[in-house]
């Protein structure tokens, strides 16, 4: 069995993360003395804690921007304080639909549309920039992402012209979303910094790695062009 144990280090904001996986029961206990109650999370999938996550979709919210913003988005939840969904601390954007639809997946809430809410980009960009001085980056999953290539184009542009780190998911492999053609896509991992690429496996879930739910999974990064 793999066994993983990952540190964040914010020595700016005197705290630490540690990123456990597939190990003992005895390890967390004793770390959990030392470090405090563990909080059982994976790559989207935020913790229910309130103090970890912030969900901007809330039934009594009514969201009036998307009449007049051409350019909105399916949503199911955006959150922050993440550091199991890309490098550093991330705010999430968690967007509605899936085509793909993993068995097994942790998300499976967010594969209908239906369950999230058309929510303007200039509203998910206003939330996302209020963090910004305590984020590294911010990470766009789901549902699929590549399912609305256009809206996802459009939040990646502004969010690169705020000179964000941008992380994206998605169920497809990179050489087939090369392979759509789209321009909107094309746009994407143009301008994106890392794509974690594949779908989800839940027979290779142990040992997956950083970042990743299964290893079949590669972190491409678009910069440089390296698969890890």
């Amino acid at each position: 069995m793999n066994r993983e144990l990952v540190f964040v280090a914010e020595p700016d904001v005197g705290r630490i993360t540690v990123e456990i996986s597939q190990a003992p029961a005895a390890v967390v206990g004793e770390m959990a003395e030392d470090l405090g109650t563990p909080v059982n999370v994976n790559c989207g999938r935020p913790s229910s804690n309130p103090r970890h996550s912030f969900p901007i979709l809330q039934p009594a919210r009514q969201f009036s921007n998307c009449d007049t913003d051409r350019f909105s988005l399916w949503l199911y939840r955006l959150y922050h304080n993440s550091t199991v969904d890309g490098p550093g601390r991330r705010s999430v954007i968690a967007v509605a639909g899936c085509s793909i639809r993993c068995e097994g997946c942790y998300s499976q809430d967010t594969h209908e549309r239906s369950n999230g809410r058309l929510v303007s980009i200039s509203e998910i960009v206003a939330e996302i920039i209020t963090e910004r001085d305590s984020h590294d980056g911010v990470t766009i999953l789901g549902g699929e992402p590549f399912d609305q290539p256009e809206a996802v184009a459009e939040l990646v542009f502004r969010l690169k012209n705020r000179g964000f780190h941008i992380t994206v998911y998605s169920g497809y492999k990179f050489e087939k979303l090369i392979e759509f053609g789209a321009p909107s896509i094309q746009y994407i991992l143009s301008h994106i910094d890392l794509l974690i690429d594949g779908p989800f496996v839940k027979e290779q879930n142990a040992g997956a790695g950083e970042y990743r739910g299964s290893r079949n999974q590669r972190i491409i990064n678009i910069q440089t062009d390296r698969l890890t």
